[in-house]
């Protein structure tokens, strides 16, 4: 099949892109040939498509008038429009499959791909179908204000970085494209938790436009390992929703044992300042890692951790934790703790409560023949139900699905 595959970044910006580009990777393994669609940016990979890609935008840097027309492609992009009917013109495909590409490219290019005939798949790495910042978190907390599309609530509780104004436009983007039907246009959503297919049915989406397929791991890399060398690790983005305050308020109460944050964000240099007045000793600030160098750091833990407190979807260190070995604790939300059989291969604890926590860290550090027995039950799981050829058969079925013979019987 020839497969166009759209995702506003094209560079390993961070955990959805690693699941674009390991799909598509897989898929072209398979013999399909696949076609990417992206924004043009100095880091990008290189491949014969970009000649396609919409022009560069950023957000956070953009001037004055700058964002005014930023505001106008949010909401719809004729520039996007234009290229997708150019490539169109110029390329056959089957089947077209969004990752995130709100924003920067927007769902001006359905039309096009409509027109054309082409069945749209769009896989749920968030929210925005539902809520206007994406992550259904804001002022600290879980928010569900907008649904049955309030969205005029992400205005009133400015839910977009703070701001009146970019909150004003995500609130105009969502009115307008729900009252076009883009959302509805899609012909098949990949969850991949079970909590965002729920999510997405209890705001009103057909259970039939929904398929659960869950993330993937490379298990040749994420290998059981057995190995223990005495830390906890956090892995991922340093910033508000992931619960990393809850985290320094479990390590202050279990000091002895010594814990590694592994990434970057926009809260990395207030958890120093934080850890440091607090005398925590035991953290250590790793930075961003990856590759070989994230492998090895993960394979060594005696568990791992994600406090997170928003709406967490399918999120690849739980997977990869579980993959070698590593025990998981994680915090009651989104789609976290159908990853992790508490009690069996890690542990749950409700969100935010700092004292459960520490209680699940203590009950793992002072029992090593515990975390081994349910790191092997952890990877044993994965090897089970989370691999690529899993993936490849949940996604080809899914693709043959939304052929046209398919489609015009109404299967």
């Amino acid at each position: 099949m020839n497969l166009l595959f759209i995702n506003k970044f094209f560079w390993r910006k961070g955990g959805s892109e690693s699941v674009y580009f390991d799909e598509m990777s897989l898929l072209k393994s398979r013999g399909h040939r696949i076609l990417p669609f992206s924004m043009q940016d100095p880091r990008n990979l290189p491949t014969e498509y970009s000649r396609y890609f919409v022009s560069h935008i950023d957000y956070e840097r953009a001037g004055a008038i700058q964002k005014l027309r930023a505001a106008g492609r949010i909401i719809y992009s004729l520039e996007a429009r234009r290229r997708m009917a150019r490539l169109l013109r110029e390329q056959a495909i089957d089947i077209a499959h969004f990752h995130i590409f709100q924003h920067q490219i927007s769902p001006s290019v359905f039309g096009p791909l409509r027109q054309a005939g082409i069945p749209l798949v769009l896989t749920l790495h968030d929210l925005k179908p539902l809520c206007p910042n994406y992550l259904m978190y804001t002022q600290g907390r879980v928010c569900e204000a907008c649904k049955g599309r309030r969205f005029y609530n992400c205005v009133r509780y400015r839910c977009t970085k703070g701001s009146r104004a970019a909150s004003l436009v995500n609130m105009v983007e969502m009115y307008l494209h729900h009252a076009l039907g883009y959302y509805r246009q899609v012909d098949r959503y990949i969850a991949v938790s079970r909590f965002y297919r729920d999510k997405m049915i209890e705001y009103g989406f057909p259970e039939s436009q929904i398929t659960y397929i869950p993330n993937f791991v490379d298990t040749q890399r994420f290998a059981f390992s057995g190995k223990d060398a005495g830390y906890g690790i956090y892995i991922g983005r340093l910033s508000a929703e992931k619960g990393l305050k809850t985290l320094l308020d479990a390590c202050e109460k279990v000091p002895e044992i010594p814990m590694k944050i592994v990434g970057t964000g926009p809260m990395e240099q207030e958890l120093k300042a934080e850890a440091e007045r607090r005398r925590l000793a035991q953290i250590t600030f790793c930075g961003y890692k990856t590759g070989k160098e994230l492998t090895e750091l993960l394979s060594a833990a005696s568990f791992s951790v994600l406090p997170s407190e928003w709406y967490e979807n399918c999120p690849m260190s739980a997977l990869e934790s579980l993959s070698t070995g590593t025990p998981v604790i994680g915090a009651e939300s989104g789609g976290i703790p159908e990853l992790i059989a508490h009690g069996k291969d890690g542990f749950h604890f409700p969100p935010g409560d700092a004292e459960a926590l520490a209680d699940r860290m203590r009950r793992l550090w002072t029992s090593q023949e515990k975390r081994v027995a349910m790191g092997r039950a952890g990877s044993e799981k994965i090897r089970a139900d989370f691999t690529a050829e899993r993936h490849y058969e949940q996604l080809q079925a899914l693709y043959a699905s939304l052929a046209p013979e398919h489609r015009q019987q109404g299967t």
